[in-house]
């Protein structure tokens, strides 16, 4: 993580706009979520991929290369790294489809859905820092505030 005295010049630089200080905060959190995965060896997208295929599964679906490249915005080649690393790993299986062996499914090995099953406690640890900054009327301005933004910029 960097210091603080460094964070700070970034900060006043991006700071100018909105937006520039909406995307170090942006990073500043991704940094601190990549500290809590650090200890399972993976990043916070390789984390996302999982729990995007934990939550496929768990609605009846199966998961291949391109829901992936959809579901984090990835290049095809780069979605093909990141499996094969977690697949190396133990995170996941793939396995042939019966009606098209180019077409390969994407599962959670027991590694993978235990490491799922702590979702909730890795990103209750992320949520109670921002929580910690402000108080109770803060954060319920500030979702407000993330919500009509998220409304504007998704029409």
């Amino acid at each position: 993580m960097p210091r603080r005295g460094k964070l700070k010049k970034v900060y006043e630089l991006e700071n100018l706009r909105l937006f520039g200080a909406i995307c170090c905060l942006h990073r500043t959190l991704v940094r601190s979520n990549d500290i809590n995965l650090a200890e399972y060896g993976i990043s916070a997208v390789q984390f996302h991929t999982l729990v995007f295929i934990h939550f496929k599964g768990a609605n009846g679906e199966r998961v291949c290369q391109r829901d992936v490249e959809r579901a984090t915005g990835l290049r095809p080649s780069s979605v093909s790294s990141m499996l094969a690393n977690l697949e190396k790993d133990g995170f996941i299986t793939r396995s042939a489809s019966a009606d098209d062996a180019r077409t390969k499914f994407i599962a959670l090995s027991a590694r993978g859905e235990e490491l799922c099953e702590k979702n909730r406690e890795l990103m209750d640890k992320c949520d109670g820092r921002i929580r910690a900054a402000l108080t109770e009327g803060e954060q319920v301005a500030l979702k407000s505030l993330i919500d009509k933004i998220l409304a504007s910029v998704t029409d």
